[in-house]
């Protein structure tokens, strides 16, 4: 039997809650996590069209990028939206949850799907980036320290650009005095002990802290293992809003919108182009609503700037700027991420998981 619980878990590997904006709301919209899953669906928003097709193939975990319950609710209209599909959730003993802004700003998240259907090259630099970092020191007996560093950088820590399992290690001599109730596991209590240690320590990012902690406390031998939480300057790898990456190959800012257009099956808009002659090569990217990053976009050194929700300042500045802008629209830079998350999620729990059909 899985529990919603354990879906809702997943989910936060995937898109870590701590990675959301504060006027935000993800997570449990509606129902209960103790409930049994029988199939998960991921969709983009909440719509009386999902319900159905959820009803229809008998998924009774709803997993949306939107929030269902955006804003605090004062009362339910059961006869317009949210209110109805908040009844419809209950009637059917559904649970309702939602990934925003931390799937926006996940590694794997919106923008990484939005560049690689654009077919960009080594999408890896951040727009926007987000998150904090940590530095976690654990001092450990050395005939355990591989152990505990698999089981450390296995919760997500020592990653440093391209490079996994990065820790670093210095001996020295750590002294206890074990009281009348401990069983130390070097030494004997009630005396001065000395013993050889390793300090072990490593990167992470601070919404994994405390899935590394508890992943070193299951490994380690002491009672009561010494850690230490630094915070350091940086950010978390893969962290942040939008994506920049290359083109195959240069294009025209026409050419670029109907690549965009092409891949992504909907029409789209081609709003700020200050020099119709340019060749495109470096695109930024950022799924959903990104007019108000024009300007980080354009600071990357992006020939052009693919996105949704472009009003007519952000085109103004785009132009003066002296970058293409491309809106997409929102929901069409944003669906490219549904398949991916499925997919994800399908891989960390024991029940089918499969993306909506429905394309809005």
């Amino acid at each position: 039997m899985t529990l919603a619980r354990e879906i809702a878990e997943a989910v936060e590997l995937l898109a870590p809650a701590a990675l959301a904006e504060e006027w935000d709301n993800p997570g449990l919209q509606v129902g209960c996590l103790g409930s049994e899953v029988h199939r998960v669906l991921v969709a983009l928003t909440p719509l009386p069209e999902v319900f159905e097709e959820a009803e229809e193939i008998g998924a009774n975990f709803l997993l949306f990028h939107h929030p269902l319950v955006f804003r605090s609710l004062k009362s339910v209209d059961i006869g317009f939206y949210p209110g109805d599909l908040v009844a419809r959730a209950v009637k059917g003993n559904l649970t309702i949850y939602a990934a925003h802004t931390n799937y926006d700003a996940a590694p794997g998240g919106v923008s990484l799907a939005l560049a690689e259907s654009l077919r960009l090259q080594s999408p890896s630099e951040i727009v926007v980036p987000k998150g904090a970092l940590r530095k976690l020191v654990v001092f450990v007996p050395e005939e355990d320290a591989d152990e505990i560093s698999d089981a450390m950088t296995g919760a997500g820590a020592g990653t440093i650009g391209e490079y996994t399992r990065c820790t670093f290690r210095t001996s020295g001599t750590g002294t206890f005095f074990g009281g009348e109730g401990t069983a130390p596991y070097a030494g004997e209590k009630g005396r001065l002990e000395r013993v050889s240690e390793i300090r072990l320590e490593a990167v992470v990012p601070a919404h994994a802290v405390n899935r590394a902690i508890a992943a070193i406390r299951n490994v380690h031998p002491y009672e009561e293992p010494a850690l230490d939480v630094y915070p350091i300057d940086g950010y978390p790898e893969g962290c942040g809003y939008g994506r920049v990456g290359r083109l195959p190959g240069p294009l025209a800012p026409e050419e670029l919108r109907d690549h965009v257009s092409g891949s992504l099956g909907f029409p789209v808009r081609l709003v700020a182009n200050p020099d119709p002659a340019r060749r495109i090569e470096r695109v930024a990217v950022l799924g959903g609503a990104g007019g108000s990053f024009v300007r980080d976009a354009a600071s990357c050194g992006a020939d052009a700037y693919v996105t949704g929700d472009v009003d007519y300042h952000d085109a103004l500045l785009a132009e003066s700027l002296g970058i293409v802008a491309i809106d997409a629209g929102h929901a069409p830079t944003e669906l490219p991420s549904l398949d991916p998350l499925a997919q994800s999620l399908a891989e960390l729990v024991d029940v089918p998981v499969s993306a909506s059909r429905i394309r809005r």
